[in-house]
């Protein structure tokens, strides 16, 4: 295995840095996990960086733990980009075969998608990524592939990820100072999207959310895409701090407490243990019942899902995805968070994403909700029930994404 081989995902979450090391195996066209490893971060929040030298040696840290691991060296690396600052919205393209050859080329459809991509943002913004959606071809709605197809007008719809220049560029820098490349930054919701959610889901209508520390991402897909994403500046933290602000204790020992007893409905509480508190001075004690917690934790669930609620009403697709959901993220795994948001978002059914088991062949240690936006990123670039290869790069990689696309599909 050389250096080369390595693919490593870092997931620049809500106060901690999270790593996985794997391979790409060709045959089976699936991942193998060989290492990882999570730390805090004191120089992120929300996925912003506040403190750069903090950041870079959480990413030191990280790395050589999960090097260490394999004793192997890795020189770059996948950035997972999550956070407030990042807006995203639907285009359409169009296209006129104007030459006497009508049949569409992958330089057609990468000159589609080229005029898709041509809108007006603010200079301190710029494209992450740009997925295809779905063409038409002379009004004819439903093409998923237009290479080798005759037509004089070819359109397409697309879903545009745009991030703050100046937040993109401070983790850049914080790798960079950490002594290693960035290979592409990557949406983590697009990454983690592709190994939790099935083509099945995908095509039928799907809402993911990942519950994160600081921030909560939204994703709609329907009929094979993403349809609408969006990011919620609210997250588990959030309930952390209000049991840690409620009972008098250290942040600490809030998260300890919300993990071993924490719930968000009534009926998912067990009152039989009592918990003991101790208070700021580190002295004082009191004891409280487990269904004291909820006084804290279920108003800010209620905010959580009331802020998803809003989203999807106004994205005027809320309908697409009614018929489930797929929680991720280290606040899905609150007891009776599934069936909360099942109730409150008025779902036919939700569930816990784990990764697809045939993509991504990983021991157990690293198959859970810490590791699992790191893993979505290794994935990214190879997992071909993407939409994987149309999931295009916002910086120069259009004609090579498109083109490799085509000829993966059709061989030419």
């Amino acid at each position: 295995m050389t250096k080369s081989d390595i693919i490593a995902g870092l997931d620049m979450g809500s106060g901690r840095v999270t790593c996985i090391l794997a391979v790409h195996d060709q045959k089976s066209d699936s991942l193998k996990v060989l290492s990882g490893a999570s730390v805090p971060c004191k120089g992120l929040k929300g996925g912003v960086v506040v403190d750069i030298p903090e950041t870079s040696n959480a990413i030191i840290n990280v790395m050589e733990q999960a090097e260490d691991k394999l004793n192997e060296i890795v020189g770059e690396v996948y950035l997972g980009i999550r956070g407030y600052h990042i807006e995203s919205f639907n285009n359409r393209g169009a296209y006129n075969i104007a030459r006497t050859d009508k049949e569409i080329s992958a330089e057609d459809v990468e000159s589609v998608i080229e005029n898709a991509k041509a809108i007006k943002i603010t200079p301190d913004r710029e494209i992450l990524h740009i997925v295809p959606q779905g063409f038409s071809l002379d009004k004819q709605k439903g093409v998923p592939n237009p290479v080798g197809m005759e037509g004089s007008l070819l359109e397409v719809n697309v879903h545009i990820v745009t991030a703050a220049v100046s937040h993109i560029n401070n983790l850049v820098k914080s790798v960079a100072q950490s002594g290693f490349r960035v290979s592409e930054s990557v949406y983590n919701l697009l990454g983690v999207g592709e190994i939790v959610i099935t083509p099945e889901e995908k095509d039928l209508g799907c809402l993911l959310i990942d519950i994160g520390g600081q921030t909560t991402s939204i994703g709609i897909y329907y009929d094979g895409s993403l349809q609408f994403s969006r990011e919620i500046p609210l997250g588990g933290d959030y309930i952390t701090r209000d049991i840690a602000y409620g009972l008098g204790t250290t942040i600490r020992s809030a998260k300890e407490i919300k993990e071993k007893y924490g719930a968000v409905l009534s009926s998912e509480v067990d009152d039989e243990d009592m918990i003991t508190v101790t208070g700021l001075d580190g002295r004082t004690k009191k004891e409280i019942k487990p269904s004291d917690l909820l006084e804290y934790i279920q108003p800010r669930a209620e905010e959580i899902f009331s802020k998803i609620d809003y989203a999807l009403q106004t994205s005027g697709l809320s309908d697409l995805c009614r018929s489930g959901a797929v929680l991720i993220g280290g606040g899905s795994l609150l007891k009776g968070m599934p069936e909360a948001c099942q109730q409150y978002l008025e779902l036919k059914q939700t569930r816990i994403g784990f990764p697809n088991a045939e993509n991504v062949d990983s021991s157990k240690e690293y198959l859970n909700q810490t590791y699992i936006t790191a893993m979505g990123l290794v994935c990214y670039p190879y997992l071909k029930s993407c939409s994987s290869n149309r999931i295009i790069s916002g910086k120069g990689a259009v004609i090579h994404s498109v083109l490799r696309w085509f000829k993966e599909l059709f061989s030419f």
